[in-house]
């Protein structure tokens, strides 16, 4: 049985022997007596427990699949730059959700090419919010990390900030997942001659925001920039195929790279939401 199971019922065998001694102390022994007194320490004990065994587990966003497995339909909203409004990920996601849970899931492309953080705040309610979503991913510091747009980390940091208080202000139980994306390289193949690794220098500083404040906030993290920073180390032939034009996945690799860490997130939250659920019904 989970920890929380046996908590639940010590608790419930607490209480029952409670009422009886209270009933007739006479009738009882100094045995349930003596169990009474430890049921009695150790009922406040157990749940610190639990809270500094889940501190060490990774934050995963169960809450949209325990209300999926429920029944009950759910908004999924994604949120950010071109990575996510023209990549191959975003469809790959909704068509996950179409298949296991068909019917449930409202899916919705809410990103928009070549914009920022400021642009994520001041859309966000039109955008996200009007839409009552129950789970939304977030990633602006591509272009955050920009010069052209003039946004510092500590600006990044703060609009970030906004957006999350601002969703959790309207269902405290709502999941959010941040992003890093890809990095980027100067390919002579831009078609406008854009230079994505120069334009964007200190691009691991962005992404290291986005990563601190899920840490810092337990927020489920899908962290894709290590992934594509190894692979331009060990196989620049693949990252350069990968990455034509400088800096846009290819459908292969939206599917390869980004796809795959976020698909693996939402197997960990749906197999923890299905064993909390089979392991109520057990209790």
């Amino acid at each position: 049985m989970a920890e929380g199971g046996r908590i639940h019922t010590l608790g419930r065998n607490f209480y029952r022997c409670a009422n009886a001694f209270m009933k007739n102390p006479m009738k009882h022994s100094l045995r349930n007596a003596r169990l009474l007194l430890t049921a009695l320490f150790l009922i406040p004990i157990a749940p610190l427990a639990i809270a500094a065994d889940s501190a060490t587990k990774e934050p995963l966003p169960v809450n949209v699949f325990k209300n999926l497995q429920a029944g009950k339909k759910q908004t999924v909203i994604v949120y950010g730059t071109s990575l996510t409004a023209g990549a191959e990920w975003p469809k790959a996601m909704k068509s996950y959700f179409d298949k296991q849970f068909p019917g449930l899931v409202t899916f919705v492309n809410a990103a928009q090419s070549g914009e920022h953080s400021d642009w994520g705040v001041t859309n966000l309610q039109k955008r996200v919010l009007a839409k009552n979503p129950d789970m939304v991913f977030i990633e602006f510091s591509v272009n955050d990390a920009a010069t052209k747009h003039n946004i510092s980390t500590e600006h990044s940091k703060t609009n970030l900030d906004t957006m999350v208080k601002a969703l959790q202000r309207q269902n405290p139980r709502m999941d959010i997942v941040l992003m890093t994306m890809n990095s980027g390289w100067d390919s002579p193949d831009e078609p406008s001659h854009k230079k994505y690794a120069s334009d964007r220098p200190h691009m691991g500083d962005y992404y290291a925001v986005y990563r601190d404040y899920a840490h810092e906030h337990g927020l489920p993290l899908v962290d894709n920039y290590p992934l594509w920073v190894k692979l331009q180390q060990t196989d620049e032939a693949k990252f350069h195929k990968w990455l034509p034009e400088g800096l846009h996945p290819i459908p292969e690799a939206s599917l390869a790279v980004t796809w795959a860490e976020i698909e693996k997130l939402l197997e960990k939250a749906r197999s923890v939401a299905a064993k909390s659920a089979q392991s109520f019904i057990l209790e």
